[in-house]
């Protein structure tokens, strides 16, 4: 479990540094991709609040029963 612990952490850092790396050696392209990344989450966001109202919508409602 250490182990896995120090790889995932190790993989961590190493995925920091090089997005670092990449920034400095290119800033233009990474505001381009994070502005990307922007458009697809909220596209992405939009999608499921829209898919999710008309499944609400579209399910009738079920009377609850009644004691008596």
């Amino acid at each position: 479990m250490l182990k896995s612990l120090g790889i995932l952490a190790g993989g961590i850092f190493i995925g920091a540094v090089g997005m670092e790396v990449a920034r400095r050696a290119c800033p233009n392209g990474m505001d381009k991709f994070y502005g990307k990344i922007g458009e697809v989450t909220r596209a992405a966001r939009e999608a499921f609040k829209e898919g999710y109202a008309g499944a609400v919508r579209a399910q009738p409602r079920v009377p609850e029963p009644t004691a008596g």
